[in-house]
């Protein structure tokens, strides 16, 4: 079950204090963080009650997907590959330990904050529906935002968590309000100094410098998976990511090599 109650600003912007004093994030990071804690935000650094957690170790699963209008004609490839994906993860040995979040990249809050597998949202043609361009800083920077925090809380507790945030776009950044690609930049090399995070990029479609793109945005380059368009491609990719997130649960984060060697091909 989510927790009964949403945490406040103040809660989430104490939690970041914490994350610098733990070296997780920078002075600078935490001011980035804290500029955009409205409500939307706040929902998705909420997650399970810490009581219902019986793993000992948690990874969380942040997926940010593009629902803009560029991927006309590919919503029945992402919906199926989003439920593939989910499936797979729930026929894991390593199901118990996985917490998902999921984001859409022009849905202002999250589909849902972090739940076991058995409960994250499957998709269908009510909930993934295409409008609008691409925020994808902005966005970015708040599906971090609330990875961070939950997964503050839980080691706060005494749980040892992994996090892992993949975001699945098919077109660069062109509609953000707050954040920037430096804002991104910035954040990424705090996380993934902090050895505890994973951060990949699947770009969809081969007309796009998708890798050029992850660079500003501090993703590492062996963390970035181009892909085509094509509905068995897009179906492929879920594959991937659920694949690879199975591999990363079982082995240390580490900058030099989980880094570079994310995806499993």
């Amino acid at each position: 079950m989510t927790s009964t109650s949403r945490p406040d600003a103040g809660t989430v912007k104490s939690v970041f204090a914490d994350a610098v004093d733990e070296g997780t994030l920078s002075l600078p990071s935490k001011d980035l963080l804290c500029v955009s804690l409205d409500d939307n935000v706040l929902a998705g650094c909420d997650g399970i009650d810490l009581d219902d957690i019986e793993a000992t170790e948690v990874t969380l699963v942040s997926i940010l997907i593009d629902d803009s209008g560029s991927m006309s004609g590919l919503e029945d490839a992402v919906i199926d590959g989003q439920n593939e994906m989910l499936e797979a993860l729930t026929e894991s040995k390593q199901k118990d330990s996985f917490l998902i979040g999921m984001w859409a990249l022009n849905k202002s809050a999250p589909y849902h904050s972090y739940v076991p597998v058995d409960d994250a949202l499957r998709l269908d043609h009510s909930s993934y529906v295409l409008t609008g361009m691409t925020p994808l800083c902005d966005r970015w920077c708040e599906v971090l935002a609330a990875n961070v925090a939950y997964a503050q809380q839980l080691r706060a507790s005494g749980t040892a968590v992994r996090s892992i945030a993949v975001m699945i776009t098919d077109s660069g950044e062109n509609d953000s309000r707050k954040h920037t690609e430096a804002d991104c930049r910035l954040l990424a090399v705090d996380l993934l100094n902090s050895e505890q995070f994973v951060l990949a990029m699947v770009g969809l479609g081969q007309y796009y410098d998708f890798n050029g793109m992850a660079k500003d945005l501090g993703i590492p380059e062996g963390s970035v998976l181009v892909a085509g368009k094509t509905k068995s491609e897009i179906r492929k990719v879920f594959q991937l990511v659920s694949q690879s997130v199975i591999r990363a649960s079982q082995a240390t984060v580490d900058p030099s090599t989980a880094q570079n060697t994310f995806f499993v091909q």
